[in-house]
């Protein structure tokens, strides 16, 4: 067995019940089905998908600094009050960040590996969300490179005072940003190297968040969450 060989097996492997976990597990049975290579979308269809299809996001990565949301799960909607496709994550973050969101896309796509981040997520100027990603490459061409992620949120805290409210999602708050082993390695030069199987564990510890009242009340219970992942 190569070395590939067992990151797949152990990526088909991870634990919990996560978005995050569910979506790594699939992504890595879809390669494995068709010989190591990169799946296309197609391949990563909603058959494939329907546990999680309301965490699941797909994007396009435009070198150098251009990462465009084309498609939001309902669930990822309810949680940001607010539906985020056709929006470029790089209009939101400051020219520091866009460097390092750069490099962080650029050895997504290059390597290939997974990214991972987590965030401290305002909503509304008076919801705080603990907001984690992954992000997976697809097969596509390299100016404009499909990426599939799922979304798990495992916290949520009413904010003591307005923080600019009314405004859109505040994705700046960044605790944690690395890079996830495929199979190809990750750069030894680059962000931090994340264990999937830690952050799985910890995803499928914490638990699903309970929203209060006031967070309730202001989102359509048409796409409240319902199930083990999700928010109650």
């Amino acid at each position: 067995m190569t070395g590939r060989d067992e990151v797949g097996a152990g990526l088909r492997s991870l634990p919990g019940n996560s978005p995050v976990a569910r979506l790594l597990r699939v992504y890595s049975e879809v390669r494995e089905l068709l010989g190591g290579r990169l799946p296309g979308r197609d391949d990563m269809g909603p058959e494939r998908l329907r546990d999680m299809l309301g965490w699941v996001f797909v994007a396009e990565w435009v070198p150098p600094a251009s990462i465009v949301v084309r498609l939001s799960g309902t669930h990822i909607d309810y949680v940001l009050g607010t539906n985020v496709t056709g929006l470029d994550f790089f209009d939101l973050y400051s020219d520091e960040a866009r460097l390092m969101y750069s490099r962080f896309y650029r050895d997504i796509v290059g390597r290939p590996c997974a990214g991972y981040t987590r965030r401290d997520v305002i909503v509304g100027g008076r919801e705080t969300f603990d907001y984690h990603s992954v992000y997976l490459p697809l097969d596509g061409p390299p100016d404009r490179v499909p990426i599939i992620g799922a979304v798990a949120v495992s916290g949520f805290q009413r904010l003591s005072a307005a923080v600019d409210a009314g405004a859109r999602p505040d994705f700046r708050t960044l605790s944690r940003i690395g890079l996830i082993d495929l199979g190809s390695g990750v750069p030894e030069d680059g962000l931090e190297a994340v264990d999937a199987v830690a952050v799985c564990r910890e995803l499928d510890g914490s638990g699903p968040p309970r929203l209060d009242d006031d967070a309730l009340m202001a989102r359509s219970f048409a796409n409240r969450p319902q199930h083990r992942a999700s928010l109650r």
